[in-house]
């Protein structure tokens, strides 16, 4: 199931999540484990350390390697069967809730991933978590309830960091979009629907990383290309108009005037004055 990386932002910071037990598992290549759940009364996040599997949850499979973390709910039946050649290794993290907040918190009992990227920080910190678990006495309680929460704080910021990858390499994929497509009927939604985003989220992404709205770079680009048309070829207004994608020609000169300050024909005349002067 994919769910919001803020959704799980929120979730881990209101929910009372505390830290119980920590344990690592090593499967050999071309094996199945079936039959098993989850623990009962605690919320699990699986953490790939080698190897390939299929790790399902309520029979919903994940393709599950290092990069990525796992969350799971109490008593879920459990499927794993390794992939390729190399030995499937894995840590589970057990953490609980207060019974009184379970209701409130759906996510402490859906499953889930969270893609973070291969980070060395998760990793050490799993193998920090796992060595203060198997120390005895307070002190190392202590450390292991530290080190949870600052594990959990180091898959956030890497699932939200690349979450943020993820969009500004879109975002870069859109912007080569409209200098390919600026010269057709283009409008926002269009553009959002071309790259599977909801429009309202397209246009804060767009915004984010250009520092304007989707609509204003597009209406930018094409009076750039439309001044250089002005410029440097002998085409009518209509001609350029359409060329940069408006087909009502005195609409374009309209968003031209606005934009430039002076209308297209003003605009040639202006340009042709200072070129006999170069």
């Amino acid at each position: 199931m994919d769910i919001n990386i803020n959704q799980i932002i929120d979730y881990y910071a209101q929910a009372t999540v505390n830290f119980v037990d920590i344990f690592t598992n090593k499967m050999e290549p071309n094996l199945k484990d079936i039959g098993r759940t989850t623990a009962p009364g605690k919320c699990g996040l699986v953490f790939p350390l080698a190897g390939r599997a299929s790790f399902s949850f309520n029979g919903t499979p994940y393709l599950m390697e290092p990069g990525m973390v796992v969350h799971a709910g109490p008593q879920m039946p459990i499927e794993i069967q390794t992939i390729g050649d190399k030995a499937w290794e894995y840590a589970v993290v057990h953490y609980h809730l207060p019974a009184e907040e379970v209701a409130l918190y759906p996510l402490a009992t859906q499953h889930f991933s969270i893609k973070t990227g291969e980070h060395t920080k998760i990793i050490n910190l799993v193998q920090q978590l796992i060595e203060s678990y198997a120390m005895p006495g307070s002190m190392a309680t202590f450390k292991s309830k530290s080190l949870f929460m600052n594990l959990v704080e180091a898959i956030l910021i890497s699932a939200k960091m690349k979450v943020l990858d993820t969009a500004n390499e879109m975002m870069e994929q859109v912007i080569q979009y409209i200098h390919e497509h600026y010269s057709k009927p283009l409008s926002v939604s269009k553009i959002a629907q071309e790259f599977g985003v909801e429009r309202r989220r397209f246009a804060y992404l767009f915004e984010q990383h250009t520092g304007m709205n989707p609509s204003s770079y597009l209406t930018e680009y094409r009076m750039r290309r439309a001044k250089e048309l002005l410029q440097f070829c002998d085409s009518t207004v209509a001609e350029i108009a359409e060329c940069v994608g408006y087909v009502d020609s005195f609409y374009f000169s309209r968003v031209f005037k606005k934009s430039i300050g002076m209308s297209p024909t003003a605009y040639r005349k202006v340009m042709l004055e200072e070129a006999k002067y170069v």
